[in-house]
């Protein structure tokens, strides 16, 4: 059926009828459609019918996503030893060409799921103003703490900032504050530069990228910040004060020291600075480490044997894990068909000796057969948090650096569209940046999963 023929037809429906049907049957153009006409419709009636679905959705998501697995698992349990037999093995043939059929199908349908819940994601924060009523009120009731991220985020891109800020009074729960702060540009991020949760802090930081009054507390707050947060923060000051200056926290406060009294008055004029320079950047495969906070996901199955893949490495991750200073947390996660953890903790502070030790565990490291990427990543987000109640680790890692040769073999999942939009998804609300070194033209996912999460991947 065309796309014009189908949209026709679905006119003569109720969009708020073709959503519900759309979700249940994980029929992603139906879905499209549904949610286009509701966006142009009554803002608050869009907005009910949104909040109907999303619950129903993430329990459509997690049925689809097992119905995968099971359609691998009933392949790999087929009988595929020879037999003598013509007819028989005809038989077992035509019933791995359908084992088959049922994985792709599979596959294709928990990925349509997939782009159904970021659909309605979109279209939540494009609806008319009708909604805000409907979504503030519902982030006040609702005790779902991914409710309320998907809700202050829509809020926040509709400009419903006077609703952020009142459920923000209310809020709790860290991961659910980080979501209301990011979403806003308001001086009451001022207030959390000091939360004890990175995410807060790293939201609040994004919150002030608008106000000149926060020049001066992002200024001396700078010495406190951890090195991804402080990056952040230059960047919005130099925006704020059109001057560019180094990521050095004495730098900015001897010009703040000399500068301070003018630029809050409104008589500063930007000068530039050529004779300062900054310190020199850390990176992994030419990508710049701009945190303090690391975790580093390394592919150790049989293909990364050729061409000496592993060795090099081996030898970029042990120059960053001693370029590395003082102080930095880290963690490190090797993995085949199975993992291998620096730490069990989700980081381990560097000093001179887990620094050695971190040596160490890297020339342990034992080639294996199989490659679990979504296992692998998934370890790496448990340390950040988790996903499933939004609990976050104090001394987690926010940066997660992935490296691998190949595609995903064994595990969970390993369709390579479905292992990087999951873990985008599963990661989204836990905030770590996620960038990706992949050293084949085989590692679709972990382009992918750059892409999705905005991180920084190269291709060696």
């Amino acid at each position: 059926m065309s796309a014009l023929l189908l949209s026709a037809l679905m006119a003569l429906q109720d969009p708020r009828d073709r959503l519900e049907q759309a979700v249940r049957e994980t029929k992603l153009q139906e879905a499209e459609i549904a949610l286009a006409q509701l966006q142009a419709g009554d803002g608050a009636r869009a907005a009910r019918a949104l909040l109907v679905n999303l619950p129903r959705l993430r329990e459509r998501q997690a049925q689809l996503l097992l119905a995968t697995v099971q359609s691998r698992l009933a392949y790999d349990n087929i009988d595929t030893s020879f037999a003598f037999n013509l007819e028989e093995e005809k038989l077992k043939l035509k019933a791995l060409t359908t084992a088959k059929e049922r994985i792709q199908n599979a596959c294709k349908t928990a990925l349509d799921g997939e782009k159904i819940y970021s659909a309605i994601l979109r279209t939540m924060a494009s609806l008319r103003p009708e909604a805000v009523p409907v979504f503030a009120g519902e982030a006040l009731r609702t005790a779902s703490w991914l409710s309320r991220c998907e809700l202050l985020e829509a809020l926040g891109a509709m400009g419903a900032k006077a609703d952020v800020l009142v459920s923000l009074d209310r809020e709790k729960e860290p991961a659910v504050i980080a979501a209301g702060l990011g979403a806003i540009a308001s001086e009451k991020g001022v207030a959390y530069l000091s939360h004890p949760q990175w995410q807060v802090r790293l939201a609040a930081v994004h919150s002030l990228r608008e106000s000149r009054e926060a020049v001066g507390p992002l200024v001396q707050g700078l010495s406190d910040m951890d090195l991804r947060l402080r990056n952040t923060a230059v960047g919005h000051l130099g925006s704020l004060t059109k001057t560019e200056l180094p990521s050095d926290p004495a730098v900015w406060k001897d010009w703040w020291k000399a500068n301070g009294e003018d630029f809050a008055a409104g008589r500063y004029s930007p000068q530039e600075r050529k004779d300062v320079k900054g310190p020199g950047r850390t990176t992994f495969y030419g990508v710049p480490v701009v945190s303090s906070r690391v975790c580093v996901v390394i592919d150790r199955s049989g293909s990364m044997k050729q061409q000496g893949r592993y060795d090099v490495a081996c030898r970029e991750l042990k120059k960053l894990i001693e370029e590395l200073p003082d102080g930095a947390r880290i963690n490190m996660v090797f993995f085949g068909a199975t993992q291998s953890c620096f730490s069990v903790t989700p980081t381990r502070v560097l000093d001179r000796a887990s620094r050695k030790e971190a040596l160490a565990f890297v020339d342990h490291q034992n080639f294996e057969a199989g490659t679990d990427l979504y296992a692998a990543l998934e370890k790496a987000i448990s340390f950040v948090g988790s996903p499933e109640t939004g609990r976050l680790r104090e001394d987690g890692p926010d940066t997660i650096i992935v490296l691998s040769d190949g595609q995903a073999t064994v595990g969970r999942l390993v369709d390579d569209e479905l292992v990087a939009r999951v873990i985008a998804r599963r990661s989204h609300w836990l905030r770590p940046a996620i960038h990706t070194v992949t050293l084949s033209s085989e590692a679709k996912s972990l382009k992918m999963l750059a892409d999705f999460t905005g991180g920084v991947s190269t291709n060696k």
